[in-house]
């Protein structure tokens, strides 16, 4: 599968340009709003099961040697025996944090 990535950075673009936060310690500007659309099984809903599977990971951790409750994708029984990275940045309060 290929990776996916979901970025706020703003682009350069000037337009609406006061509606956008800009974070001075970092030079950069975050979009304040954010949109996931596509068609009807593209992903939507798996994407965010990631997100939410990544979450629980993260607050939640897990037990030494305990089996994490994973579900598989179906038509691609390959990708049961793969390893499944993620990363996430978060900036909180101009401190960005790093998951992965």
């Amino acid at each position: 599968m290929e990776p996916l990535s979901l970025s706020i950075i703003a682009s350069r673009e000037r337009q609406h340009s006061e509606r956008v936060p800009k974070v001075a310690k970092y030079s950069t500007r975050i979009l304040p709003i954010a949109a996931i659309y596509g068609g009807n099984a593209s992903g939507k809903t798996n994407f965010f099961k990631a997100l939410s599977f990544a979450k629980n990971l993260v607050v939640r951790g897990t037990l030494p040697d305990a089996l994490m409750p994973v579900e598989t994708f179906r038509l691609d029984t390959q990708c049961a025996s793969k390893p499944s990275p993620f990363s996430f940045e978060l900036l909180i309060d101009e401190t960005i944090y790093e998951f992965s």
